[in-house]
């Protein structure tokens, strides 16, 4: 027999205890303190992502940096259309499409920004404690390890 007898039952339960259900609206905060620290910047947190990897591992696919963010491509490609338009980036030719690449002025903006990212990983640092912001990233950690 299911324990889920009804719909009733079935909505209490998933309002209870679904994973991702908090996981998203975690997301949806967290993503809101960033923003504001680095609204001054002109750069959102997911551009912000972008650029973070592109400057670490670039030239790259941009396949590639769907996969380490978990991204989909249509959200990589909508956002990596902006930061070409602000000069943050270029799209490079290569063998099999194009690779991208961080631009003086993408790299100049990651480090003029790094102090709104860190007032923002503070403050969220803070609202969870810092053994929850430890154990969120060593789970993220893991199952970006698990999922690639």
């Amino acid at each position: 027999m299911s324990e889920f007898n009804d719909a009733q039952s079935a909505s209490r339960t998933i309002a209870d205890e679904c994973v991702g259900y908090r996981i998203r609206a975690l997301n949806r905060v967290i993503t809101r303190i960033y923003d504001e620290e680095l609204r001054p910047h002109g750069i959102r947190f997911s551009q912000m992502n972008i650029l973070t990897a592109v400057t670490l591992h670039g030239p790259i696919q941009p396949v590639e940096v769907a996969r380490m963010l978990s991204l989909e491509k249509s959200t990589l490609s909508r956002n990596v259309r902006i930061m070409e338009d602000n000069g943050w980036v270029l799209a490079l030719p290569a063998p099999h499409g194009h690779t991208l690449e961080a631009t003086t002025v993408g790299r100049r903006l990651l480090k003029q920004a790094a102090p709104g990212w860190r007032a923002a990983q503070d403050q969220v640092t803070e609202l969870l404690g810092p053994k929850t912001a430890s154990a969120l990233t060593r789970a993220a950690d893991r199952l970006r390890k698990k999922t690639s």
